[in-house]
């Protein structure tokens, strides 16, 4: 039992009793507990996290998600010239960008068929043509002696020459006549067919509709084409730029006339300022989104096209850094989606396929998976394993 202690004045005075042996022993012993704590506490910061991870939380924030797109850039109007007729394609002069007048030929096709066709029916024309000379000396000879026995008939009053001399001469008349009418129309038939093998050579070539650029080739030389493919593809001159990216499933609603920056292959690298147009449904059902270019002549047509955007605030969502991200393939064998690795209490690496969805640049938003807020996810390694090292387990919740 401790043992009585007179009260001083100051006890007096303040009021207090003072203190046992006991209580003071105890304080003694919380002093010691706290130094303790401290020591320890200050050990392990000094020494830092014995795992061989660093780790960052996995909170609730408000985010402003930074969009990058691939896509293509297009000229408005575009128009595709197809093939006339099943050709071997030889050339395709016209490269993307070139300019081309209305009904100038946009490519070479081989034309050793319609060749010997045209050459046939000019020798055949030529033949014709001689038979009708022909015709035409014997339609002249038959004439002049009909003339002159006509002259003698009228002469002789009609005694010679004889009746049946008379009507030979007209009789050989008419013939040379029918058969000069008949090359006349042989002749004719064959200046037709080459007129029409010439038209079709004239048709078997690619003519542009009007005039304009040249956006892209669709066909390669050598290509064996058939009536109606797609060869080539147009756009009117000065005609303004789109810019076509498809748009994701986590991508949401996007309004038009949201502002973009949009860097196009092949311009110099400068960022171009551009305005959503609509968000539009292809052939194929992919959503994809239509961004307006200023007009400019020296864009290239068909040119690959980045396009940045800023998307609405995002409220009260769940974020990881996106080191967490590029870390996960560390954790686990690469998955068909994204994942990461968390790390519990037990100081194990878990791998967790998340459905990851849009990011500023530092952190990307979780769609879906199994990870709370509060979590730990692996950024990055503390102490690089060894070779021989085992992998961190992986673990699929």
């Amino acid at each position: 039992m401790a043992e009585p202690v007179e009260p001083s004045q100051v006890d007096a005075l303040l009021g207090a009793r003072p203190r046992s042996r006991v209580r003071r022993w105890v304080s003694i012993g919380l002093l010691l507990l706290a130094l303790a704590v401290a020591a320890t506490l200050l050990l392990r910061f000094l020494e830092g996290n014995t795992t061989p991870y660093y780790m960052a939380p996995v909170v609730r924030a408000d985010l402003r998600p930074q969009l990058t797109l691939a896509g293509r850039a297009r000229l408005a109007g575009e128009t595709t010239v197809r093939a006339p007729r099943d050709a071997l394609l030889l050339a395709l002069p016209q490269a993307p960008g070139d300019t081309v007048a209305p009904g100038q030929a946009l490519a070479v096709v081989d034309t050793s068929g319609f060749a010997q066709a045209i050459a046939a029916d000019r020798s055949a024309l030529a033949a014709a043509r001689e038979q009708l000379a022909r015709a035409w000396v014997d339609h002249g000879l038959a004439a002049k002696r009909l003339q002159r026995y006509d002259k003698v008939w009228r002469e002789s009053d009609q005694r010679v020459p004889s009746l049946n001399e008379m009507q030979a001469a007209r009789a050989a008349l008419t013939s040379a006549a029918i058969e000069l009418r008949r090359r006349r129309i042989l002749v004719g038939a064959a200046r037709r067919r080459l007129d029409d093998e010439i038209a079709d050579l004239q048709a078997a070539l690619p003519r542009a509709p009007s005039a304009g650029v040249v956006v892209q080739r669709l066909v390669a030389p050598g290509s064996q084409v058939h009536a109606g493919q797609p060869l080539l593809e147009l756009a009117p001159l000065g005609a303004p730029a789109h810019v076509v990216v498809p748009l994701d499933a986590d991508v949401g609603p996007l309004p038009a006339g949201m502002p973009a920056q949009v860097l196009v292959a092949g311009s110099g690298g400068m960022e171009r300022p551009a305005t959503l147009l609509r968000v539009q449904t292809s052939a194929t059902g992919q959503r994809e989104a239509v961004f307006a270019l200023a007009p400019d002549p020296r864009l290239p047509p068909a040119a690959a096209a980045t396009v940045k955007m800023t998307l609405p605030l995002r409220r009260h969502v769940l974020l990881v850094p996106n080191a967490a991200l590029a870390f996960a393939p560390h954790c686990s064998a690469p998955a068909a989606g994204s994942s990461i690795c968390l790390l519990d209490r037990d100081g194990t690496a878990r791998s967790v396929e998340i459905v990851a969805g849009p990011s500023d640049g530092h952190r990307t938003q979780i769609l879906g998976g199994q990870v709370r807020p509060g979590q730990l996810a692996i950024i990055g390694w503390r102490e690089a394993p060894a070779a021989s090292a085992p992998k961190a387990s992986a673990s699929n919740p």
